[in-house]
């Protein structure tokens, strides 16, 4: 008799949700549903460790959100600074047009603002 069973990770996107980005300024993210999957003959039969995080769409920094948040943000599709448990990752961008930047940069190189 042969099972194939495995762990695996799941991405999820779950909605569309607005948030200010503190670092571009953009106000369009993606809500994800980040977990551990546990497979049997490659069907996902539990998921475990879930992690929601919320990505800009215009620098892809990531915020990840309190647990006891969800139900309001799935809602009203609406985050604020509250529901914010942890700033994951916080990309150099030109707060002009989102390019992204060294931080050795003085002028954007995309658009040649100042940073």
């Amino acid at each position: 008799m042969f099972f194939v069973m495995g762990f695996g990770n799941k991405d999820e996107l779950l909605k569309e949700v607005s948030f200010r980005c503190t670092n571009c300024i953009n106000e369009k993210f993606e809500l994800y549903q980040m977990s551990n999957v546990f497979s049997f003959f490659f069907i996902p039969i539990f998921r475990f460790n879930k992690k929601f995080l919320i990505v800009c769409k215009n620098c892809k920094s990531i915020y990840r959100l309190k647990n006891e948040s969800l139900e309001k943000v799935l809602e009203t599709s609406n985050v604020t600074y509250d529901d914010v448990e942890e700033i994951i990752r916080n990309n150099n961008v030109c707060k002009n047009c989102g390019h992204r930047v060294d931080e050795t940069d003085k002028f954007c190189p995309n658009c040649g603002n100042k940073l």
